[in-house]
């Protein structure tokens, strides 16, 4: 059976110091009271019951706390940009040469957007990515109102009385052919 790497002197007591600190996050917390519980003595199995963490999560904790140091503890987790058409920065980029092109009175298509998109990133992106970029940029699909905003329903209604109608049928003809 394998030697069990132990952990350095003063663990218990560090971890019980990040647990004083109100500002962790639950799962930052869950990390620390993992690593405090493993210092203390406890079995993998134990400390996935009282954690609620599979034992396999428990052995990943000790490798990245014994590997990284603390720092591990106190990271966001999983989460990240892994699949990114383009940085944020290229992302802002992108938008703001099409917002200045706007601004100049030009059309800005999504068409267009799409085309520079796959030149930038060198291969095709769906238009969901597009999409999900320029709304991330404040962008949004910009639709024609459905009423103007000074039109008056009475003036409308009287105009429609008042006025000849061009589709009336045409006259009855009078005499004989």
């Amino acid at each position: 059976m394998a030697t069990s790497i132990q952990f350095p002197k003063g663990t218990v007591e560090r971890m019980d110091e990040l647990l004083a600190d109100r500002g962790l996050s639950a799962r930052e917390r869950e990390r620390v009271r993992t690593i405090r519980l493993l210092a203390l003595g406890w079995k993998a199995q134990d400390v996935a019951e009282a954690v609620g963490l599979s034992r396999s999560s428990v052995y990943r904790r000790k490798a990245e706390f014994l590997g990284e140091g603390e720092s591990a503890l106190l990271t966001d987790g999983w989460g990240g940009r892994r699949h990114a058409a383009l940085t944020r920065a290229e992302e802002a980029d992108f938008v703001a040469h099409f917002e200045q092109a706007a601004r100049e009175g030009q059309m800005v298509t999504a068409s267009a957007m799409a085309a520079e998109l796959a030149k930038r990133r060198g291969k095709p992106a769906s238009a969901a990515t597009l999409y999900r970029i320029l709304a991330r940029h404040g962008w949004r699909k910009v639709v024609p109102r459905p009423r103007h905003p000074q039109a008056d329903p009475d003036r409308q209604e009287a105009f429609k009385e008042t006025s000849r109608r061009s589709c009336a049928p045409p006259a009855p003809a009078t005499g004989a052919r």
